[in-house]
């Protein structure tokens, strides 16, 4: 929406685009790794698989909006879609509890 709205009143510029998706890419790393520790994943390899596909996906999709001039996502995507899943399982396990993930 912010973007929109940086269109919307003219203040949009490829610098603010840049910005705006390195400060998404570095949110969602976060919440990742929140949710592997809620769900106790551990260090190891899985988490930095989860991690990097979690942040290229995001590298992608600003050289697609870059090269073809707009970003164009299916009815299934990960930025509605996603987000409503994080909030469920965050729902879930404060429900249920951690020790859901280790059973």
């Amino acid at each position: 929406m912010d973007g929109k709205q940086a269109r919307k009143t003219g203040n949009s510029s490829p610098v603010g685009l840049l910005f705006d998706h390195g400060c998404d890419s570095f949110t969602t790393a976060l919440l990742v790794m929140m949710m592997a520790k809620m769900m106790q994943v551990g260090n190891g390899p899985f988490l930095l698989w989860v991690l990097l596909s979690i942040t290229q996906s995001f590298h992608f999709c600003t050289l697609e909006e870059y090269y073809i001039g707009g970003l164009f996502l299916g009815p299934f995507n990960g930025v509605t879609d996603g987000s409503a899943a994080v909030i469920a399982v965050f729902i879930a396990t404060g429900i249920a509890g951690n020790d859901f993930w280790t059973n």
